[in-house]
């Protein structure tokens, strides 16, 4: 009875022993994947709370399946391209719109105005979705429009989030002036985009119509790749310049949650 006993007892201390071994590897491919540059043993070790030889074991066993690589030169750690493969799939899998409703209801619900979700085009941000605002006159974008890259809230967020090659290839030689506020003077426009990209967050008031506004801020993948927007829209004395900071938190937050649940490791932007 005591043999059956304690043979039940080591069945139960191996498999709590593999439960932390894939506990383990989890931790150090979510520590590579929040990482920017490559990671060694020793700051793995640190940052996990573990020795170098226990986690130096995981590391060959994640190398070699292909999860993770590591430099011939430094000997440091990365992500690995079956990793990245892997983002890719379950990035794909998921579809943005009902992804982001829940978080444009709860971005609608806590400002009160009609909320877009737009999809990053090669000729501009397609919009996805919209849901209406509380306000008595009603104010949004039409599901399915195309807004221009230069005089929108939307594209031009969409613009700040990408690479200076990406988004040199998209800005017009010549720029369209849909108002008499609109943007037309590349140079001009090329700094107006540096400053969105510092502030992290765009309007066009008056830009694309007369009276109206928009806050965006950009939606990544798991690629940290700007794939979406969303946005507020309302009149011009709802959405001011520079907008409420609870507004540009609410925005900020709500394309944070979204772009996590598509599998961006963490809300960064291009550097």
């Amino acid at each position: 009875m005591s043999k059956e006993h304690g043979d039940l007892k080591s069945g139960h201390d191996d498999k709590a022993d593999v439960i932390q071994s894939v506990a383990m590897a989890l931790q150090i491919l979510e520590t590579l994947a929040d990482k920017d540059a490559d990671i060694g043993v020793t700051a793995l070790a640190t940052a996990l709370g573990t020795t170098k030889s226990r986690i130096h074991r995981h590391l060959r066993t994640l190398v070699s399946l292909g999860y993770i690589s590591q430099s011939e030169e430094t000997e440091r750690y990365r992500i690995g391209a079956r990793l990245i493969a892997l983002g890719k799939a379950a990035s794909g899998s998921a579809d943005l719109s009902s992804v982001a409703l829940p978080h444009m209801r709860a971005l609608r619900d806590a400002t009160g105005h009609a909320v877009s979700l737009g999809r990053v085009e090669q000729d501009g941000i397609r919009i996805l979705n919209t849901l209406a605002g509380n306000m008595q006159i009603e104010v949004g974008v039409r599901p399915g429009s195309l807004l221009g890259f230069t005089n929108s809230a939307q594209g031009k967020v969409a613009l700040a989030a990408m690479s200076d090659k990406d988004r040199a290839a998209l800005i017009p030689s010549k720029l369209p002036a849909a108002t008499q506020f609109t943007i037309t003077n590349r140079d001009e426009f090329w700094a107006h985009i540096n400053t969105v990209r510092d502030q992290r967050w765009a309007t066009a008031p008056n830009e694309a119509m007369l009276g109206l506004n928009a806050l965006s801020c950009p939606i990544f993948d798991a690629d940290r790749t700007a794939v979406a927007t969303i946005a507020i829209v309302s009149l011009t004395q709802y959405i001011e310049t520079p907008p409420d900071p609870m507004q540009i938190r609410a925005v900020s937050e709500a394309a944070e949650r979204i772009s996590t649940q598509l599998g961006c490791p963490n809300y960064v932007w291009e550097s």
